[in-house]
């Protein structure tokens, strides 16, 4: 009973304190973004009953920072003045509370103003899939491009936006995921226009097909006769198996430029793909080399 009412008297007693407390920034312009590294503290400095002073441990109490009434402008720089904001202060804690002093009794917040810079998403995936299984079409973005805001100076050396890592493993089946974007660590106050992005990838079961492709000669003068082999070349390629069947030798061509020997006076030709069937991957020619021989 005893130390009980010694408590009481102890509470009951005005006490001087400081009080570190933290800020929030209202009525910043939309179009304007701070810019400071570290969040400012205050040091307030009140004198109140034990009562109101212990009550005070057991909630966060943060300032306003108001950036159109309490500060002014000066070189892209918002200047906070503590006795421009003395009322907001004074009724945050209330009228329990009487504020000696705050410190510092002046804040900085440097600003810039807002831009928009449209980049492309670049994936960071470990994706493996399992035997004789993979994807036509790659990994779709939705979107593959996204809107970041921030200051001028901190969006202009912002290329691209990566995403979190999707990591999937001997996969068989359609990919469909949604995955978190990476703001890059320097950009303190840039902003995305969304949070996540959604990949997909349709997988297919994939075998390898080969095929006879005829070479054709480009650019041949009229008065000149040549005889070159192969005439044919295999081409290999892999392709799913619900398109196997489709695949045809006119959907490639293979061409030879004679422009590229008479300038270089080479011995052989160099083929290559002209046209190629959309639905096939990994596509090699058996032969890097076509022989020729003028005969008139």
């Amino acid at each position: 009973m005893a130390f009980l009412i010694l408590v009481l008297s102890k509470l009951s007693k005005s006490y001087t304190e400081t009080l570190t407390v933290g800020v929030n920034y209202i009525n910043l312009p939309e179009d304007k973004v701070l810019t400071i590294e570290n969040q400012p503290e205050l040091n307030i400095t009140v004198s109140t009953f034990g009562f109101n002073l212990f009550g005070s441990y057991f909630y966060d109490k943060t300032v306003p920072i108001d950036l159109k009434n309490d500060a002014y402008i000066n070189n892209d720089t918002y200047i906070w003045i503590a006795n421009r904001a003395m009322s907001d202060i004074k009724s945050q804690f209330g009228n329990n509370f009487e504020i000696v002093s705050v410190q510092p009794d002046t804040l900085s917040f440097p600003f810039g103003t807002l831009s928009v810079k449209k980049v492309p998403i670049k994936l960071n995936s470990n994706v493996t899939f399992a035997s004789g299984y993979d994807t036509l079409y790659g990994m779709v973005l939705v979107p593959d491009s996204i809107k970041v805001i921030g200051s001028d100076t901190e969006i202009k050396t912002v290329d691209y936006i990566e995403t979190s890592e999707l990591r999937l493993l001997d996969i068989k089946e359609n990919i469909n995921a949604t995955i978190k974007l990476i703001l890059p660590e320097e950009g303190n106050t840039l902003k995305l226009s969304q949070e996540n992005i959604e990949v997909t990838a349709e997988v297919q079961k994939f075998t390898e097909g080969t095929l006879e492709i005829p070479v054709v000669i480009n650019n041949l003068p009229s008065d000149i006769q040549i005889n070159y082999f192969p005439k044919m070349i295999k081409v290999s390629y892999e392709v799913s198996l619900n398109h196997y069947k489709s695949i045809k030798p006119t959907d490639f061509k293979i061409e030879c430029d004679y422009l590229e020997i008479e300038s270089s006076n080479k011995t052989y030709f160099t083929p290559k793909f002209i046209r190629l069937p959309e639905n096939v991957k990994r596509v090699k020619m058996k032969q890097d080399k076509i022989e020729y021989i003028i005969t008139e």
